[in-house]
């Protein structure tokens, strides 16, 4: 098998590609062929060395991607050779309250991610990918996808006829956007390019606001929504752009933190959230019930992931790369097959 390692260090220049012996099954797990995998901003974090101390070299990154069953092992029940599957982002946790420990069991840092030609994983790590999603459209659910699903699930699902924002055009954001309009909610997505703005709208985006031509976009929001503001804020950028979501956000709405793209530390105008009665509520993923729930969604048809370019596995830092720049529209993934054809 090969596989990317950050071997002795942190940094892309420790980024190696390796040949080592190919992984067995052992009791109640399975041996993946992998097929594609997906890159998010938090691998970019990951790779820097930034994603806190239980990260450590050497490490095989990435969460998201998608192989085939090619073998497995004795106690192996609900999956069998041939079977496409991806890996949960959590592979500890299957469903309700997190568990204690849940930083412990997350793929791509600190356990071993996909950015292989083969892995191995416990059956109870896997599921089941829908018919009709190429491989490269499967590989950016696990993280990306739940992500965005657990942000229109939780504290408690979007109903239809509320108002969603949604910063910017990553994965999550696009993948959030096609979600809440079948939903029925009124989306409303900031983006920084007016190409990208265009694109938006012809996915149906009800309402896209170009933040570079509209610096207060804050206000936009609220003159869009009859001056109440958004019920629900998929708050994607960070410190640079949370005061401006409380703005957007209503009167008892909720802000779901989810990114920190602009960075990790904000200040933040306390009163604004307490006399407001805003909600905060930090999503991170979520389980593998979550995950086989967004697959049940994708199932029914008509949502499809976004996916901007695939590059071959030898070009990993070519991916990584252009992902820092940010001017990717949905998912940057990598063919991890030797066969273009699979």
């Amino acid at each position: 098998m090969r596989a990317f390692v950050l071997e002795t260090g942190f940094g892309l220049d420790n980024l190696v590609l390796r040949e080592r012996e190919t992984p067995m099954p052992g009791p109640g797990q399975v041996l993946l062929e992998m097929r594609t995998a997906s890159l998010n901003y938090r691998d970019l974090v990951v790779v820097a060395g930034g994603h806190g101390r239980a990260v450590r070299p050497p490490l095989v990154p990435l969460s998201d991607g998608v192989g085939i069953v090619v073998e497995t092992g004795p106690g192996v029940r609900d999956l069998a050779v041939g079977d496409r599957v991806a890996p949960a982002f959590y592979q500890h946790w299957q469903g309700g309250a997190p568990p204690d420990d849940l930083e412990a069991g997350r793929l791509g840092g600190p356990l071993d991610g996909v950015l292989a030609s083969h892995c191995v994983f416990p059956e109870s790590g896997l599921v089941k990918i829908a018919e009709g999603l190429s491989n490269a459209e499967a590989a950016t659910l696990p993280c990306a996808g739940v992500t965005a699903w657990s942000a229109l699930s939780e504290p408690w699902p979007l109903r239809p006829g509320e108002s969603v924002l949604i910063q910017g055009t990553g994965g999550v954001a696009l993948m959030a956007l096609a979600l809440a309009r079948r939903a029925g909610a009124h989306t409303i997505v900031t983006t920084s390019s007016p190409i990208k703005a265009a694109r938006l709208a012809a996915l149906g985006a009800d309402l896209v606001i170009d933040r570079n031509a509209t610096p207060d976009w804050a206000r936009a929001v609220r003159e869009a929504t009859g001056g109440r503001g958004c019920e629900r804020v998929l708050e994607l950028g960070g410190a640079a752009t949370l005061n401006d979501s409380v703005k957007a956000v209503r009167t008892g709405g909720t802000i779901l933190l989810i990114g920190n793209v602009t960075g990790s530390m904000a200040e933040l105008f306390l009163p604004l959230v307490l006399t407001r009665r805003i909600t905060l509520h930090s999503v991170s993923c979520g389980s593998r019930q979550a995950f086989q729930a967004l697959m049940g969604a994708l199932a029914a048809g008509g949502i499809r992931p976004v996916v901007d370019r695939v590059f071959p596995f030898e070009e990993a830092h070519e991916a990584f790369r252009t992902l820092e720049k940010g001017e990717h529209f949905g998912n940057i993934c990598l063919s991890l097959s030797q066969d273009p054809s699979r």
